[in-house]
């Protein structure tokens, strides 16, 4: 008898991690780590494609999802296919989902969070000419602040270095991007959070007076606002915890899993593995269903 292989057992391991939770939460879980941008869009298209068509008649797709950030335009490719074959989503976020990701993440049904947990800022990044990536509302409050000094001179000679700078490292064009895509994503959460995420929101749960459309309009419209202000979070890379995000200020009903010991094994159990064997194999991303890896990198 040929003894298994490593891989075989490791991937053995993840079905059953996967299927734990997926029956925990009674949907099909999906593992997604990886930036949004192609082709990872892409091949998430075709990972839930592989797992709807092959014996998947669940109604709910429970995403573990891990990332950094990344283009708009993906997200929204991402949450066409996702609702395209199930009628609700779920994320979970053990670690962070930061920029994009928060987008992503609040096109869901419902958002599972602990006290390690954070999104951040619905930030866009844009690759800059030495293919680093840079994060979009930096850029624009940069330029602001830079024009506001140079327009407050009284004599040009005195900020000569200024307007250098603003002609050496600003772009018109790249500027234009990242203001719509800025307002993209807010309208995005405007449209997404009423049709989603609060979409069994009927009754306040202070007052119990019901809850209208326009009221749910109103509170999309501030979180949106609240998420996509740069000079309140400071840094692209601000951790936006369950608690900020439950706040007065925000006010986002998230779903804290910390004290559900059963369900928190589970999403630790699946997370956990699947980020030391990427660790492992040196991958930076992956995509994982019950059917194996649909994606890795």
């Amino acid at each position: 008898m040929q003894a298994p292989r490593v891989d075989e057992v490791i991937d053995s391991v993840l079905g059953q991690f996967n299927d734990a939770l997926a029956k925990r939460l009674g949907g099909e879980a999906i593992f997604l780590c990886c930036p949004m941008m192609p082709p990872w869009d892409d091949a998430l298209r075709v990972a839930i494609e592989k797992i709807a068509s092959n014996g998947g008649a669940q109604k709910k797709l429970i995403v573990v999802l891990e990332t950094s950030g990344g283009y708009i335009e993906s997200v929204e490719r991402m949450v066409r296919v996702m609702r395209t074959h199930y009628e609700e989503v779920d994320f979970i976020v053990p670690n962070y989902a930061y920029s994009a990701g928060t987008i992503l993440a609040l096109s869901g049904d419902d958002i599972l969070m602990d006290y390690h947990s954070v999104l951040g800022p619905i930030d866009p990044q844009f690759p800059m000419p030495g293919g680093d990536f840079v994060p979009g509302m930096g850029y624009l409050a940069k330029y602001k602040e830079l024009m506001k000094v140079i327009n407050s001179a009284d004599d040009a000679s005195k900020v000569r270095a200024e307007i250098s700078f603003l002609v050496e490292k600003f772009d018109p064009a790249k500027l234009f991007n990242i203001e719509q895509a800025i307002e993209h994503s807010k309208t995005l959460l405007k449209d997404w959070l009423p049709r989603y995420k609060f979409k069994n929101w009927t009754h306040r749960e202070s007052s119990g007076d019901a809850v209208t459309g326009a009221d749910k309009q109103k509170r999309a419209n501030d979180i949106a606002e609240a998420l996509g202000n740069a000079e309140k979070w400071h840094s692209h890379g601000r951790g936006i915890t369950c608690d900020d995000l439950t706040s007065e200020n925000i006010k986002l009903k998230i779903n804290n899993y910390g004290s559900n010991t059963d369900l928190k094994r589970d999403i630790r159990n699946y997370h956990g593995m699947l980020g030391d064997y990427m660790g492992k194999r040196s991958w930076t991303s992956a995509v994982h269903t019950r059917l194996g890896f649909g994606g890795m990198s």
